[in-house]
């Protein structure tokens, strides 16, 4: 009966062995450092296409970037072979260049259907030895467009690629003297390294059977995380890269100085919660927390602690942090430092900072900083001014009138500090005093104001901003309040938090589209052979009609930093989220149809 049950289980087992052994992490080992894997769009399609940007990407948008994508596909064979021509390449390499070109884009739907894997490890830093590699699921059963691409590489950049048959495999190589570029197909899958080592090294490692990324504790913790739904995963070993840092006795020393020790590891992982996507990023940070962790140290707010903000609001964040506590962290962390590698640095740093306030005339941590609350706002709006010109920051405001005259002694100064003539104009807004700070130079078109008023104080390029916090403090004017979409993705984030952010993509993505078709028909006029469709630009009401507000917070629960996101799309530069990457290569996979 033993024997037969012995048996069952190892056929039960043996399609999970299996994968295991046939999964592109087996080329890893259990000391990778750093590990990210994109499981490619195949594999979550279904989730994908019911999110908002899915749905968004299936209409007139995916159609447009589709022919876009085309366009510039097309058009890569002759930017890259025509200079090749008129130089008077060789007729044979040019067909082999125009080879490379035509195989080498063939490779972006095998990553989009099957994703990617990227592991690091830096193994010692004197002598440096450091390896990152990057394997390709599923590209070595036809391996003609990832040799082609990077074929393609070396031929631009005029380097020598070597071939050798290395543990049944043919290994492609290229020597730059210092840093080694290795590549081979291994069954399914093509790994590229690029490292210290020499390609003998580099897959020996690879092909090892002992010692795998299976055995890692970080890996493990990734691998059966289970929250939401993941297309992409990955973690940064900070315990383990420290311990190569201290090989070094001085870097052992700045280490110490900066408080890195419990610095432990991070892990995170893209997904979805349909119809949002989802990104959370965890980071071990347990106590105590000194040196640069301390900055990590902030009581957390609730959303009713925030300011009133403009009832059109196109994102704010606010966060905690304390101003004083920067300083004083900043302050100690880098006497500490230079104890540690220069011991005189210690009393000229210090002599510094007392030179800093005599030229101040006040002391910038007493006087000012200690005037200054533990919460800092940032917001825009439409009306406030477009492209961020309305933009305003406001600091929590702990006591108003210290905080004021070391304003005003600071204004005094500020002519010599930036050798400029500048004028400071005070008028009563309602009940509040505002300031207006003139500076009189050529090109300056700013007029920057702020007010301290109802415990905070506001600042912003020009007056109305100012203007409108005023109003909406004294309930003059509506406030903003969490829409149903804001309130969804809140009653699945903690209630209490170190950071909140909400950003509505829907403006940007708007204003984009609106100028457009100026910028395409100036392309077709320059240009008229480009074959830029305006027509296909997508209206700005029908690509935007599944979008929602993106809401980040971050959370601490005195063991581990939690960043979580819920978008339906991140626009550059308005907010880093942690999903927009995942979502460029949905884009790429539906720009083939």
């Amino acid at each position: 009966m033993s024997r037969r049950l012995l048996v069952a289980a190892l056929v039960l087992l043996a399609p999970a062995v299996a994968r295991a052994q046939d999964a592109p992490e087996r080329l890893l080992g259990a000391s990778t450092q750093l590990y990210l894997r994109w499981d490619g769009v195949e594999a979550h399609s279904a989730s994908y296409q019911k999110t908002a940007l899915g749905k968004m990407l299936q209409e007139d948008t995916g159609k447009f970037l589709g022919g876009v994508y085309r366009l510039l596909e097309n058009n890569l064979a002759e930017q890259m072979t025509v200079p090749q021509l008129l130089a008077g390449i060789d007729p044979v390499e040019l067909q082999k260049l125009q080879d490379y070109v035509a195989e080498a884009p063939k490779l972006v739907p095998v990553l989009t259907k099957n994703g990617f894997v990227l592991a690091a490890e830096l193994r010692g830093i004197e002598p440096p030895q450091l390896q990152v590699t990057l394997i390709l699921p599923g590209a070595g059963a036809d391996p003609k467009p990832f040799q082609s691409l990077l074929r393609l590489i070396a031929n631009q950049n005029k380097l020598e690629i070597k071939e050798a048959k290395i543990a049944a495999r043919q290994v492609s190589h290229i020597d730059t003297g210092f840093v080694q570029v290795t590549w081979w197909t291994d069954d399914k899958d093509a790994v590229l390294v690029v490292g210290t080592d020499k390609p003998e090294e580099v897959v020996k490692r690879a092909v090892s059977k002992e010692d795998r990324i299976a055995d890692n504790t970080q890996f493990k913790r990734v691998r059966e995380f289970k929250d939401f739904e993941t297309a992409a995963r990955g973690y940064l070993d900070g315990s383990a890269l420290l311990k190569v840092a201290r090989s070094r006795k001085d870097v052992s020393k700045i280490l110490d100085g900066l408080g890195l020790d419990n610095l432990h590891a991070a892990r995170f992982y893209l997904g979805f919660d349909v119809p949002a996507e989802r990104g959370l990023l965890e980071i071990d940070m347990p106590g105590p927390r000194k040196g640069l962790l301390d900055f990590a140290n902030q009581k957390p707010f609730k959303l009713a602690d925030v300011p009133p903000l403009p009832d059109d609001v196109l994102s704010f964040t606010a966060l905690k942090f304390s101003a004083l506590g920067v300083y004083d962290t900043s302050v100690k962390v880098t006497e500490s430092v230079l104890d540690g590698v220069f011991p005189f640095g210690k009393p000229i740093f210090q002599a510094g900072l007392k030179q800093v306030n005599d030229k101040l005339g006040f002391n910038l941590r007493n006087d000012m900083l200690a005037a200054l609350g533990d919460t800092v706002v940032v917001y825009n709006s439409n009306t406030d001014g477009p492209v961020n010109l309305g933009a305003v920051v406001m600091f929590q405001a702990k006591d108003a009138k210290k905080l004021n005259e070391a304003i005003d002694k600071f204004l005094k100064v500020l002519p010599e500090l930036i050798g400029m003539e500048v004028k400071v104009n005070k008028r009563t807004y309602r009940k509040a005093e505002v300031c207006e700070v003139a500076v009189k130079q050529q090109g300056f078109i700013f007029l920057p104001t702020y007010t301290v008023h109802n415990g905070w104080l506001a600042v912003s390029f020009f007056p109305q901003p100012v203007q409108g916090y005023i109003l909406r403090a004294d309930g003059e004017v509506p406030a903003w309040k969490p829409g149903p979409a804001v309130e969804t993705a809140l009653d699945k984030m903690p209630k209490e938090y170190t950071l909140l952010s909400v950003s509505d993509p829907r403006p940007s993505v708007k204003q984009v589209l609106s100028i457009s078709p100026l910028i395409g028909a100036a392309v077709r006029n320059f240009a008229p052979d480009s074959k830029f469709d305006v027509g296909a630009i997508p209206n700005g009401h029908q690509a935007t009609r599944h979008l929602f507000p993106n809401v980040t917070t971050l959370s601490d629960d005195g063991s581990t930093l939690r960043l979580q996101t819920r978008s339906s799309f991140q626009v550059p530069f308005d907010i880093v989220g942690l999903d927009s990457y995942a979502g460029m290569f949905f884009i790429l996979q539906l720009l083939r149809f």
